[in-house]
């Protein structure tokens, strides 16, 4: 095992002590820009919200390889903590604090990497780390809009996986579905149009869906029904009520079918849409990957794929160059007492380091 890297402990720590739930991303960025500024990266910023940008650094003009990472985070949430959640406080292996696993780590363990190959006179790499993951890739949407990146390159994104090497994931399209009817007395349900009942067979014909195509590797498409909102009182005839559903899709099986289902007698409307992302497993670059892995962590690891989804999704126009390997936990991103292991920060910046020397294309 690599010896322990404090520096990517501090940062990871400086990163974790920074409010950036949902909101003020650029602190973070601020943070990170003059480090790679200072070791020869030259830095773009990409324009989001105010508040809320994107931070674009290319070694010898980028190259084929992009490390990228988010660095907002969900909220702390109303359970009590037994750390302090903006402390960034070690105990033995661990390091906890909202954001550590998800994903500050991986943005600390991908910038010590990138310091590190600076100094050597590296290849050429690119960083990209993106505001607005959480909810919904937006600051990913904008770089990606941006024109920046490689049409096909290599896409590594530092999500939690234990250092494992992730293929893809399921796309998420959410929708809001509205029903309308018309109002009447509850003693004359006859005179009106039950938006409700309305929604309820929507339900029925959701349900009743025949099964979509499986794929091999990400399984099948599913459908949940959220939140329901309908009616105002007993004794009156509903006249609107809405669901929002949740489309969990694989390739082969998108959401298109799903909003025709839907949209036969209430109005669907695409809140968020994010595509699935699959890499071949056989793919030279994957062989050559968990090659990198493998002589660091001591083992050829499996692949697979991740249950939630990633800037993958609008980062890399192909959905099909992209890896996803992160020293966080799988099980921690958005948990109480939240944290990641010291010695998978270290192991995470050996990776990222192999990555970059493996000159992927």
């Amino acid at each position: 095992m690599s010896p322990v890297r404090p520096e990517v402990i501090r940062l990871t720590q400086e990163l974790v002590r920074l409010d950036t739930a949902g909101r003020r991303e650029d602190a973070a960025l601020d943070l990170l820009a003059p480090l790679l500024r200072d070791a020869g990266l030259e830095v773009t910023m990409v324009p989001w919200h105010p508040g809320r940008s994107n931070l674009v650094a290319a070694w010898r003009g980028g190259g084929a390889l992009t490390l990228s990472g988010h660095v907002d985070t969900v909220p702390v949430g109303a359970a009590a903590w037994s750390r302090d959640p903006r402390g960034g406080e070690l105990d033995g292996d661990r390091l906890y604090g909202r954001g550590a696993s998800d994903m500050k780590g991986g943005v600390a363990a991908m910038t010590v990497a990138a310091l590190d190959a600076a100094a050597a006179d590296a290849a050429a790499f690119r960083l990209v780390f993106t505001s607005g993951e959480e909810t919904g890739c937006g600051g990913g949407a904008a770089v990606a809009a941006a024109g920046v990146l490689p049409p096909r390159g290599i896409l590594v994104v530092g999500e939690s996986t234990g250092n494992e090497v992730r293929l893809g994931h399921k796309g998420a399209t959410w929708l809001r579905v509205d029903a309308r009817g018309r109002s009447a007395h509850g003693s004359r349900p006859e005179l009106g149009v039950n938006a409700i009942e309305i929604l309820a067979e929507a339900m029925r014909r959701l349900r009743a869906s025949p099964a979509a195509p499986r794929h091999a590797q990400l399984g099948e498409r599913t459908t949940n029904v959220g939140t329901i909102v309908g009616g105002t009182q007993t004794n009156l005839v509903p006249d609107a009520a809405s669901m929002t559903v949740d489309v969990r899709s694989v390739p082969g099986a998108g959401a298109d079918e799903i909003v025709d289902l839907l949209s036969a007698d209430t109005d669907v409307t695409r809140e968020l849409d994010i595509p699935a992302v699959w890499t071949d497993p056989a793919a030279e670059s994957t062989q050559r990957i968990l090659d990198v892995v493998a002589s660091i962590r001591g083992a050829r690891g499996t692949t697979g794929a991740v249950s939630y989804f990633t800037d993958a999704a609008v980062l890399d126009p192909t959905r099909a160059r992209s890896y996803i390997i992160g020293p966080g936990d799988p099980e921690q991103p958005h948990t109480t007492d939240e944290s990641v292991s010291v010695r998978r920060l270290t192991e995470a910046v050996a990776i990222y380091r192999g990555l970059i020397d493996a000159r992927l294309d």
